[in-house]
């Protein structure tokens, strides 16, 4: 890729193209001409925390982060792979601003078809393949997992009759489960939850995140499933009517789809990422729902939902 501002210090060509990052993540250079590797910027990679990085009891040499966990911090020697423990508070997440999509090669509206494409239960080669750009898979799959933190259901409904149902996910057998409720008149994803059991906690989390703090009478349709039992206990504004298995329409549908969306993806190599596709889902299939099945216009409104926030 031809560069007409950054030129090489040594011979001066123009004739360069980008190479990579270094270790402390600066952009690298590579000039055609005298077949150097250079950088523009030296700047050393900041430290996560304040503490100091431990040494290692082996070799001496200061260890570098390998993982970060919620109540500890994984250590390990780039010499000798000596691993080591660190607990730490860490502090919550907080996700970084896009800062007008800086961080994507590509415009924008490819990155969203692709998202989009994505959770249509389209395999990652396939969206390749339709993008026209030279673009590997795995970069398709960070894109996904870098916009599925930045979206959750955009379709406030005021829904006042919903159909309640469960299914399950299989992850190196293990089952989870993934409750939805869906509006009976739109037929919009209103609300969704992941669990690893099914009981009625399970069932009064996926209520609260329903109801939020604004609580109304609704009506309940659910297929009989004890758990739901907690409704009558916890809940007086919610009318529960029981249906036969099966014959929970409303939500069965939408549990096929998303069972063809896990089966494209030939399941999860990651079952911690199963809330952020699940959330990512309901939001594509909302707005397919609302937009006619039309793609354009689907990433039009995720566009302004960003930029606008």
């Amino acid at each position: 890729m031809q560069n007409s501002v950054v030129s090489c210090p040594k011979c001066g060509s123009t004739n360069i193209y980008k190479n990579g990052h270094d270790k402390y993540g600066n952009q690298q250079y590579f000039c055609k001409d005298c077949k150097r590797t250079f950088r523009l910027v030296h700047s050393k990679k900041h430290k996560l925390f304040s503490f100091p990085y431990p040494k290692c009891p082996v070799c001496g040499k200061t260890m570098q982060i390998h993982k970060i966990k919620k109540a500890f911090v994984k250590f390990r020697c780039r010499s000798c792979h000596t691993r080591d423990e660190i607990p730490t508070n860490l502090p919550q997440f907080v996700p970084l601003p896009f800062d007008s999509f800086k961080f994507f090669r590509f415009p924008i509206f490819i990155v969203l078809k692709a998202f989009v494409l994505y959770f249509k239960a389209v395999s990652l080669r396939s969206i390749r393949d339709s993008l026209n750009i030279k673009v590997s898979h795995v970069a398709i799959y960070k894109w996904i997992l870098k916009l599925s933190c930045f979206f959750s259901i955009l379709v406030p409904v005021d829904a006042f009759k919903v159909h309640g149902d469960e299914t399950v996910v299989l992850f190196k057998s293990k089952k989870y489960y993934v409750w939805f409720l869906v509006e009976h008149d739109s037929n919009l994803i209103v609300a969704w939850h992941v669990s690893k059991y099914r009981d009625m906690g399970q069932v009064k989390i996926l209520l609260e995140k329903f109801f939020g703090n604004n609580e109304r009478t609704i009506e309940l349709i659910t297929d009989g499933l004890g758990a739901y039992g907690a409704v009558k206990i916890l809940y007086k504004n919610i009318n529960h009517i029981v249906v036969r298995l099966g014959q929970n329409n409303q939500c069965e549908s939408k549990f096929s789809l998303f069972q063809d969306f896990v089966r494209a993806k030939r399941g999860f190599k990651n079952i911690d990422n199963l809330p952020m596709y699940v959330n990512s889902f309901c939001v594509v299939r909302n707005l397919l729902k609302l937009n006619k099945n039309d793609i354009a216009r689907v990433i039009c409104v995720l566009l302004s939902s960003i930029t606008t926030s």
